[in-house]
């Protein structure tokens, strides 16, 4: 009899369980997007039809439905994040990887095609825009956190040094720069995939001395903070783990600069504060993502100008680069065509660094 009445009362749950998901199912307002994922969720088929219910296509656009709409889904992300993390002991979770509150995706190996291309857009950008370039030419590569995770903790890593030597073998006019050394884990934010503006002083000057122009002295910097940065691996995660804290570096220098925005045509501050607060807090340095930047310093000892091709890590280090030069251009050519750069600036006399992670390369987003 006790048997019975406990399949009675499981039987019961499960029901009053599949009904209670039912229901919420079909009252709640299907999500448009998913923003710990960055990515749109899938929605109800717009139109079913006797055809592509044969072909499948009804069926699978309703199971991608059914998926990113279930209810409570973010809850049972973080449930089953936690499972794989911390009872079945699995090293990664949804390609994320997770040591010592630092989070990191995990890449297997570098995309050839997509490098290749990346890399072949760099070339272009410079058989066109500097065939009359007279000025230095410079490249360095920005290591992802699996870099590092890889070196300390024995997780997997892409070929780092084939990457390294692709370039290399087709920027043969270019020096290259190699920052590995001057990083590590602890550089980079432990939600986000950028470095930390406090923690790259040393990269700056592996840059400025191979540039052979003067470093910058740690010493004359204010250390800032702003407390509660969310990078993007924080919800990505599911974990919700302790925010960062999101620190900068001021002085008499950088806060003499003033910054132009080619494309409003307005002057924008170095330190955005009001942008923190956006989707991206790492859009506080230099306004985020922008086409054309200039970053004018009065107080410089030197006629230099300086060209920067990047991506956002260079959002938080060119304050830094800029104490050395008259002016730094930055250039982010996955928001301008290449072709369009000279109608703004001209590369005649100027140096040039091509500074790029290597996450950016691993994607198809350079024009």
């Amino acid at each position: 009899m006790s048997n019975k009445i406990k399949n009675i009362v499981v039987t019961v749950c499960f029901c009053l369980f599949i009904l209670f998901f039912s229901v919420i199912a079909v009252v709640k307002p299907p999500t448009k997007v998913s923003e710990s994922e960055r990515r749109p969720l899938a929605q109800f088929p717009e139109s079913i039809t006797l055809e592509s219910v044969f072909d499948k296509s009804a069926i699978e656009q309703f199971e991608s439905y059914t998926v990113d709409q279930f209810p409570l889904r973010e809850a049972f992300r973080t449930l089953k994040a936690y499972f794989h993390l911390d009872v079945l002991r699995i090293k990664e979770n949804n390609g994320l990887a997770v040591k010592n509150g630092y989070i990191a995706a995990i890449i297997n190996d570098f995309n050839d095609e997509v490098i290749d291309y990346s890399l072949g857009r760099l070339r272009y950008v410079s058989e066109t825009y500097l065939k009359d370039n007279k000025g230095n030419k410079y490249f360095a590569l920005v290591p992802d956190k699996n870099y590092y995770l890889a070196e300390d903790y024995g997780y997997p890593s892409p070929d780092y040094k084939g990457l390294k030597n692709k370039i290399t073998d087709m920027f043969t006019d270019f020096e290259y720069i190699d920052l590995t050394d001057t990083l590590c884990l602890e550089a980079y934010y432990k939600t986000d995939t950028h470095w930390s503006q406090d923690k790259i002083i040393s990269a700056a000057n592996k840059l400025l001395s191979s540039m052979g122009v003067d470093e910058v002295k740690p010493e004359s910097y204010t250390l800032n903070s702003i407390n509660d940065f969310k990078g993007v691996y924080y919800l990505q995660s599911a974990l919700y783990p302790q925010p960062d804290t999101l620190y900068y570096l001021t002085n008499d220098t950088i806060n003499s600069y003033t910054v132009y925005d080619y494309e409003t045509q307005n002057e924008i501050p170095v330190y955005s504060k009001e942008l923190f607060e956006s989707k991206d807090g790492y859009n506080f340095f230099l306004g985020g993502t922008k086409a054309l930047l200039r970053i004018d310093n009065p107080k410089a000892t030197t006629d230099k100008e300086l060209i920067i091709f990047r991506d956002s890590f260079t959002s938080s280090i060119a304050p830094l680069l800029a104490e050395s030069y008259k002016s730094v251009y930055l250039v982010d050519i996955r928001y301008v065509m290449p072709d369009i750069v000279r109608e703004y600036i001209d590369p005649a006399d100027k140096d040039v660094l091509f500074m790029y992670s290597s996450l950016i390369l691993n994607q198809k987003s350079l024009k």
